[in-house]
């Protein structure tokens, strides 16, 4: 008798065991389908073109003799690459039709053309795979476009919202009508996202490997951003007061709904990339307080009132360097 209950109770601790280990396995996917939004609102496949800010500079001299460029190709291009198979390496790259980082398609005049403002420190490895990675990237999309690496280049406090304004106003003073806010260490994956501004401000990271490819929340703007220069101008720019790492982009998306300007997004399969390994940089512990003292005093600095910087302009092959001295 002892025996037998003994081998009962053995019994019963297995079923106990099994049944505590699916439970956790529910509760581990119930975690990853419900953190974040997996399959977060966006514009339909089927009408992005028309939603598309169609646009060039000015001085854009379109030549009579070639086609306007199609996009409904590449709009709908399947190819995409898994995160590790992105090269770390370009011993091959060719700078083949760049100048100033700036490039136009030579088989037919383009619609968009596009400003891509890139905040920088010390990243030099990321800045290695960045710049070629996105050349042969954009140049597959048939735009416009042009990259400018804004620089801050003193040892003071990081402060990517000072930088953005800065780069803003060089880029709308060369006319460019579209603004791709990029951070430096994420690379598309998806040879469909188009790298050009819709009606209102897009979204264009919402899938990013690291956090699983789920978007973190749904007013996210952070990442890589494409907004027309006049609601850039419209909001004000970004806030000129956080300094260190985090808030200034949360910031920017309560200007963004303040203004009522809604943010859109492409479908996921058009929305991935990949984020490049880093070390963590300190946050900004007064982030939250600022955060809530802009949203109650409203928008009392940006781009209208940058603090004093000395700034020059460099032009390089594959970008235009703006140096910031804050």
């Amino acid at each position: 008798m002892p025996k037998c209950s003994l081998k009962n109770r053995i019994l019963q601790l297995r079923v106990i065991t099994c049944i505590f280990f699916i439970l956790c396995v529910k509760a581990f996917i119930h975690f990853i389908i419900t953190y974040g939004l997996y399959n977060y609102p966006h514009l339909p496949a089927e009408v992005l073109e028309t939603q598309l800010f169609k646009q060039t500079t000015p001085n854009l001299v379109l030549q009579k003799n070639k086609p306007d460029c199609t996009y409904d190709k590449i709009l709908n291009n399947p190819t995409t690459l898994l995160n590790w198979e992105v090269p770390k390496r370009f011993d091959d790259f060719s700078a083949k039709d760049l100048v100033n980082g700036s490039y136009v398609p030579a088989h037919c005049n383009p619609k968009f053309s596009v400003a891509i403002l890139v905040t920088y420190r010390n990243r030099q490895s990321q800045l290695d795979i960045f710049l070629p990675y996105m050349h042969n990237f954009l140049r597959n999309q048939n735009i416009h476009y042009k990259i400018y690496l804004i620089e801050q280049q003193d040892e003071k406090l990081w402060n990517k919202g000072v930088l953005y304004n800065i780069g803003a106003k060089q880029a709308i003073r060369d006319k460019f009508p579209c603004l791709v806010l990029h951070d430096v260490d994420l690379l598309p994956l998806d040879a469909a996202n188009l790298y050009a501004c819709a009606a209102l401000p897009r979204h264009m990271s919402a899938s990013i490997d690291k956090f699983r490819f789920v978007l973190p929340y749904d007013y996210l703007v952070g990442g890589v951003l494409a907004i027309t220069a006049d609601q850039y101008v419209a909001v004000d720019g970004f806030s000129n007061r956080f300094e260190a790492w985090g808030g200034e982009d949360d910031d920017f998306s309560a200007r963004l709904s303040a203004h009522k300007l809604d943010i859109v997004r492409f479908p996921r399969e058009m929305s991935r990339y990949t984020m490049l390994v880093h070390r963590q940089e300190p946050k900004n512990t007064q982030r939250k307080r600022i955060l809530s003292e802009n949203r109650r005093l409203g928008d009392k600095d940006g781009l209208s009132s940058l603090p004093y910087h000395n700034t020059h302009v460099k032009n390089h092959r594959l970008f235009t360097l703006i140096g910031v001295m804050l």
